[in-house]
């Protein structure tokens, strides 16, 4: 009958629309997991430059002590160089705000079409 059929045809829509759930958000979670690595990594190596930068200072601190001028000279070349200040990366990931205004699209057009063809179906 038509009301068995209609019922499977929705049975059928929510199922896939289920999967298709369910795979947006494993893309969404992959991705999540990369930009918390970048970040991760990011900290890391700032850390890196921090602690660096800190033993220098205290290496220039105590250099800056001492009165023998000879010593000073033959030290200073030693020091290692500072690290540039690199260009950090954007982890904002402005790729999870498209999948949400997708999926809201989505949810949009497929209201209007149902609505659509309500309307067809009830001669509206």
């Amino acid at each position: 009958t038509a009301v068995e059929d209609s019922e499977r045809i929705f049975t059928e829509l929510i199922s896939s629309i289920e999967r298709r759930r369910s795979e947006v958000t494993q893309i969404i979670r992959d991705r999540e997991k990369t930009v918390v690595s970048q970040a991760e990594g990011l900290m890391k190596r700032l850390k890196q430059e921090i602690d660096q930068l800190r033993r220098r200072d205290t290496e220039l601190q105590q250099l800056s002590q001492t009165h023998n001028h000879t010593h000073f000279l033959q030290s200073f070349p030693s020091l290692p160089v500072p690290p540039g200040s690199p260009d950090v990366p954007s982890i904002t990931d402005s790729s999870l705000d498209v999948v949400g205004k997708s999926i809201s699209q989505l949810r949009q057009k497929l209201e209007d079409f149902c609505k659509e063809e309500i309307e067809k179906l009830s001669g509206r």
